[in-house]
């Protein structure tokens, strides 16, 4: 659904996030501490965790392709796609900027990558899709992937649209396709998305 061929990601996030700080295995913890808060932060706790928790797998695969990417190492941050694609069904596209606590509880038919923006404690249902807003770019032209801020949660098989940004502890509900911004705790639903609700944003 996102060819990289055609694309080139245009981030929106800011110069530097404290995610980018971060090494491997503090990422992979504070994705633990979602499924399961308050543990103790170890591999052991991890790897203990991993065949029940099918998201957990997920988080590592996609953590290792951030931090190779990070690093410059793109075309082995690359050969993780089809890696995830083989053991969770989800297609993670080298280039995301993702924070702490990112959860994917059903990975599977998750498709995001290449300039997609998400902040901390983001919550995936299954089936997400942050697509390009072109599936006909022409070679060179530039392609804007969704900013999913802090806290939002994005139901099972929505569609997030090119650029758009989903604000802070928003809720995009199932089957959704978003084409345009969504404020702060909003809540919406539907094809195109609408606004039906909000929740509460701390502060």
């Amino acid at each position: 659904m996102i060819g990289r061929s055609s694309v080139r990601p245009v981030s929106t996030a800011p110069a530097s996030s404290a995610s980018d700080q971060l090494g491997f295995s503090q990422l992979v913890f504070s994705d633990l501490d979602r499924y399961r808060p308050g543990g103790r932060q170890s591999w052991l706790r991890v790897l203990l965790r991993v065949p029940s928790i099918p998201g957990l797998l997920a988080s590592i695969i996609l953590r290792a392709q951030q931090c190779l990417f990070r690093a410059g190492h793109v075309r082995l941050a690359q050969s993780l796609r089809t890696l995830g694609n083989v053991l969770v069904g989800a297609d993670f596209g080298a280039g995301m900027r993702v924070g702490r606590g990112f959860m994917m509880a059903h990975p599977v038919g998750v498709t995001i990558g290449f300039g997609l923006v998400i902040g901390d404690d983001v919550t995936f249902a299954g089936g997400v899709t942050a697509a390009a807003r072109h599936y006909d770019a022409k070679p060179g032209q530039d392609q804007e992937f969704a900013t999913i801020c802090d806290g939002a949660v994005i139901g099972a098989n929505a569609v997030l649209v090119g650029g758009v940004r989903i604000g802070r502890h928003a809720m995009v509900g199932a089957n959704s396709v978003v084409l345009k911004d969504v404020a702060d705790g909003a809540v919406v639903m539907g094809s195109p998305a609408r606004q039906v609700g909000t929740r509460e944003v701390p502060t």
